[in-house]
């Protein structure tokens, strides 16, 4: 995970600080973000996630030079984490999030090295599931009883919704480097992994018809060129 994020961002710094002039248009930026997920119900299954981390690059252009407070902002991210579907049993799908976002941001007046910024947007989220688990009940001796099984889950990819606010920070005697703050939020569909009746002519389902929320606090180190 962190190697194919570090991968893009090196990849967009070699090329900008190539072919572009240090006019402080652009920045690069790696960021850790904690992922937490809302419970959404639907169709008799209740589908919810555990708490996850997300390891996202970012690539920043500011529109105008000498009015930088309008720019846009391209995101990808890869995150781990389990999607839980209750019904009659409870299911672990462990997956790969992939995100692809861009958005439009608007930076406030930059004052003793603080620029407060928001942002909206949108893109797709990529679910990849690794492997399913069912839960049963705890053992006596507190052992954790589950079992894996193939319920036939595929890659599924749901538009997302962004928005965001943060501050960049420059730091002292680094002026082109700077800490970002922020707290990012993505509206989408609750993925189902094609895990439906329809699907599996079975009674098995993961589809709730509901939309999730995933949440994101974030922290990240800037590179303005």
């Amino acid at each position: 995970m962190l190697r194919s994020v570090g991968a893009v961002c090196a990849i967009i710094f070699v090329f900008t600080s190539l072919g572009l002039a240090k006019d402080d248009r652009f920045d690069v930026s790696f960021n850790g973000a904690g992922v937490f997920t809302t419970t959404t119900s639907g169709n008799g299954v209740t589908h919810s996630a555990t708490n996850g981390a997300n390891f996202f690059g970012t690539f920043r252009w500011r529109f105008v030079k000498k009015n930088p407070h309008h720019s846009l902002i391209f995101n990808y991210g890869r995150a781990k984490d389990s999607q839980i579907y209750e019904s009659t049993e409870d299911f672990h799908v462990l997956s790969t999030i992939t995100e692809y976002t861009g958005a439009y941001v608007y930076s406030f007046h930059e004052s003793h090295g603080f620029e407060p910024f928001v942002l909206a947007g949108a893109g797709a989220l990529r679910f990849s599931p690794r492997s399913t688990w069912v839960f049963f009940p705890d053992l006596p001796d507190g052992t954790h009883n589950r079992v894996q099984i193939n319920v036939g889950t595929s890659t599924q990819t749901e538009v997302a919704y962004l928005y965001g606010v943060g501050v960049d920070h420059r730091l002292p005697h680094f002026n082109r480097f700077s800490v970002r703050l922020q707290y990012r939020g993505l509206f989408y569909r609750a993925p189902d992994f094609g895990v439906t009746p329809a699907r599996t002519g079975s009674g098995l389902n993961f589809f709730t018809g509901g939309h999730a929320h995933m949440a994101e606090p974030s922290v990240g180190l800037v590179f303005r060129f």
